[in-house]
C-alpha cells in the first residue's frame, strides 16, 4: 500500500530535490549504515529518481537488490547487544524507502510552505502500519510549528542525536507525515 502524501505535485517535488541536493553537497548526508559500499554509491540516483518521478515503493523496489546491502547488521534486545543478524533485503529497502522519501516530502513541504508563508502543519497518518507502536497514536492530528519540523529534519538521530527535537517522520519507519491546515 502507498503512502498518502497529500501534496506530492510538481512543486513540492521541486523543493524535495532542491533541499536533498544540499545535504548531498553539504558533505555529509545521512546514509543508511546497512548499506554497503556499492548502496551508498547507488543511493543518491535512486533517491533522486524517486523524487522526480517516483514515490517510497518505486524507491523501495531500486533498493531491493542484495548487492547493495551488508550481509548482516548489529541489533540489541531490551538494551542488550546481540550477535549480528542478517540482513532482510526487501524489509529493509521498504523500511528506508519510506523512511527517507517522507524524510524529503517534509523537508520539500515545509521549505514551500515556508515560502508561502504558512506557519503551522498538521501531522496525520499517511498509511496504516504493520505494526504501530503505542505512541504513535499521540502525534495524530498535532499542529506543529513549519519552522519547528523545518529546522528538526533528521535532528533526533542524524548528525547527533537529539531525543527532545522534533522530526517528523518520528522515527525509523514512521507512517506520519505533514499536511498544510
Amino acid at each position: 500500500m502507498t503512502m498518502e502524501f497529500e501534496e506530492l505535485d510538481d512543486a513540492t517535488r521541486r523543493s524535495m530535490l532542491e533541499e536533498f541536493e544540499a545535504e548531498e553537497s553539504g558533505g555529509s548526508p545521512y546514509r543508511s549504515p546497512n548499506l554497503n559500499a556499492d548502496g551508498i554509491a547507488a543511493f543518491p540516483d535512486a533517491m533522486r529518481s524517486a523524487i522526480q518521478q517516483g514515490n517510497e515503493e518505486t524507491l523501495a523496489a531500486a533498493l531491493n537488490d542484495p548487492s547493495l546491502w551488508n550481509e548482516t547488521e548489529p541489533w540489541t534486545r531490551q538494551g542488550v547487544p546481540q550477535k549480528p543478524r542478517r540482513i532482510n533485503v526487501r524489509q529493509q529497502s521498504e523500511r528506508l524507502a519510506l523512511t527517507e522519501f517522507n524524510t524529503w516530502y517534509v523537508r520539500g513541504l515545509c521549505r514551500r510552505l515556508l515560502d508561502e508563508g504558512a506557519a503551522e502543519c498538521q501531522v496525520y497518518r499517511g498509511e496504516q502500519p504493520k505494526w504501530e507502536p503505542a505512541e504513535c497514536a499521540e502525534h495524530e492530528g498535532i499542529l506543529l510549528s513549519v519552522q519547528e519540523v523545518y529546522a528538526g529534519h533528521r535532528a533526533r538521530y542524524w548528525p547527533t542525536e537529539n531525543p527532545t527535537a522534533i522530526s517528523v517522520p518520528f522515527g525509523p519507519n514512521c507512517h506520519h507525515t505533514i499536511r498544510r491546515i
